[in-house]
């Protein structure tokens, strides 16, 4: 590697690291706070069954809340066992989840159901063998795990790695899976114990705080520690 760039990550690595001693237990307390005064009640965040919770982060997958709403109760209604979802069809689940877009989320949601019914009709309880089943990735697996098992796991998209490159000033891609820095901050911020009321804030204010367009960083609590807000504020407003 070039000595420019060597420096520049050990730069990285060195801030990085004062970040973690000082400030990390004060973000995960700032953004546990927010999260409990900002929590949004959403029908599936209170859904007991594995099934239909599985379903309901993958109908979540690159799809506004708003619009998964209605989709989620008509589907817990006419689906509410792998068993009821693989005897219709996979006809059946499209006409329903088609109104989302993503036209293959009914054959994965289909193909899902089916391999379930020959596990018993309960998803697996292993990272490993969930992320086997059709479509399933880690931040699905994640999700479902840290915030419907009680089994602690690191939620990481785009908002989230959107968010922590904003806080600290370093460069993102977008993808976080080759994201050294990223992978460990955000696990460093997870609780052991609160992390599903972490995960929960943490996916509340990425998508109503820390916006990819307008961010809302006057009503941000870590606007005075914040990189991205420092910057923001020094540019002048157009006259």
């Amino acid at each position: 590697m070039p000595i420019r760039g060597l420096v520049h990550r050990n730069a990285q690595a060195e801030q990085l690291h004062e970040l973690d001693k000082a400030r990390v237990a004060s973000i995960r307390r700032s953004l546990l706070r927010w999260g409990r005064r900002n929590f949004h009640h959403y029908p599936w965040r209170f859904e007991k069954d594995p099934w239909l919770s599985l379903v309901a982060e993958i109908l979540l997958q690159r799809t506004r809340a708003s619009q998964v709403e209605p989709v989620f109760a008509e589907f817990r209604t006419r689906f509410p066992t792998p068993h009821a979802l693989a005897a219709r069809g996979a006809a059946a689940v499209r006409n329903l989840t088609d109104r989302l877009g993503f036209h293959g989320r009914g054959i994965q949601l289909f193909n899902i159901a089916r391999e379930l019914v020959t596990r018993g009709g309960a998803p697996p309880d292993s990272m490993d063998e969930l992320c086997r089943l059709p479509g399933i990735g880690m931040y699905t697996a994640a999700a479902w795990f840290s915030l419907h098992r009680g089994k602690r796991a690191v939620i990481l998209d785009a908002n989230v790695c959107r968010w922590l490159s904003r806080f600290t000033g370093f460069p993102y891609n977008r993808d976080p899976r080759h994201l050294r820095w990223v992978q460990e901050l955000a696990d460093d911020l997870t609780p052991r114990r609160a992390f599903r009321d972490y995960n929960y804030a943490v996916l509340d204010f990425t998508m109503s705080v820390c916006k990819p367009r307008k961010p809302l960083c006057e009503k941000c609590p870590f606007s005075s520690n914040c990189r991205f807000a420092s910057r923001r504020s020094a540019v002048p407003s157009p006259s």
